[in-house]
């Protein structure tokens, strides 16, 4: 089967915490095999060059996202939570538009695992979406999910991870020796091309890539030779911070109540080490695997 060639890119703004749709986009534009389309809404001053960009209504209505999808091949979901709980739209308009495939927007931890669904209720979304796909395989349509880790990027760099980068702390979970997997962005880029190029192995399924699999103290130890200072640490209890995280989201706080999301992660039998608990797709679609100390060398000097 050929490669996906059209596609369109929905949440393509360099703002947000991970900003992965614009990542996704420069990707995507350097390859001569691809034709990008970003849709985007008119309040976004998202306007990446090199593409065309359709600009919608800011509620981004059905019969307008349906004429957006019109031609295409692929529509690649890089949204944020701003349009959590309204992805049905943009399946039907897919649908309706005779898009062939569809990626929402899943990059992180695994979504098939039922103990990560316990664990951090806000992932069953997701997990309805490809559910929502899963039932319309028979329109034509069908789909990727990409399980990418956590981000290792902006997990580092927003203190998601529990490390202070300018006054050098870190909350270490445990023995800080649990295996994790995790991306850098430009990789989870490279995974939505691979998935692109490789439409008849990738179509209604999982994928699962990493830059590589890593733990707490490995991070540490990164971090630690790459600013030449040693961190202050301070230790927790996972379960302390299951307790703290889910006191948290009974209240409506969605930030703290994130350390169930870290916490999906370091567990063993939720699935999130991808290289003992699941196969890796980075040889098939593409993906580099990369050197731990080198990516937080970077992260650092950038």
């Amino acid at each position: 089967m050929a490669p996906l060639r059209k596609v369109v890119v929905v949440g393509a703004s360099t703002s947000g915490m991970a900003n992965l749709g614009s990542f996704v986009v420069e990707e995507l534009k350097a390859d001569p095999t691809f034709q990008v389309t970003v849709v985007s809404r008119r309040c976004s001053d998202t306007s990446p060059d090199g593409v065309k960009v359709l600009k919608l209504d800011d509620d981004l209505p059905q019969h307008e996202l349906e004429k957006a999808f019109r031609g295409q091949d692929a529509v690649v979901m890089a949204t944020n939570f701003h349009i959590f709980g309204q992805e049905s739209k943009f399946v039907h308009a897919a649908i309706k538009a005779g898009v062939k495939r569809f990626i929402p927007s899943d990059f992180g931890s695994n979504t098939r695992n039922q103990n990560t669904l316990d664990m951090f209720p806000m992932m069953t979304n997701k997990a309805r979406v490809i559910n929502g796909l899963k039932s319309e395989e028979g329109s034509g349509l069908t789909w990727t999910a990409i399980c990418v880790g956590l981000i290792v990027d902006t997990g580092l760099t927003t203190g998601f991870f529990g490390y202070d980068l300018k006054h050098h702390t870190a909350t270490i979970w445990d023995d800080g020796n649990q295996k994790f997997s995790s991306s850098t962005r430009t990789n989870v880029a490279k995974a939505v091309s691979g998935v692109l190029k490789h439409p008849e192995t990738t179509a209604n399924r999982y994928v699962f890539v990493s830059s590589f699999e890593t733990s707490m103290n490995e991070l540490l130890s990164a971090l630690e030779k790459a600013q030449g200072v040693k961190y202050s640490i301070s230790h927790t209890k996972t379960e302390d911070e299951i307790a703290e995280g889910r006191a948290a989201l009974a209240k409506g706080d969605f930030m703290r109540a994130h350390k169930l999301m870290l916490a999906a992660n370091l567990l063993p039998g939720h699935g999130n080490n991808f290289a003992a608990e699941e196969k890796l797709w980075n040889d098939e679609l593409g993906v580099p695997r990369e050197s731990v100390e080198e990516v937080v060398a970077r992260i650092v000097k950038d």
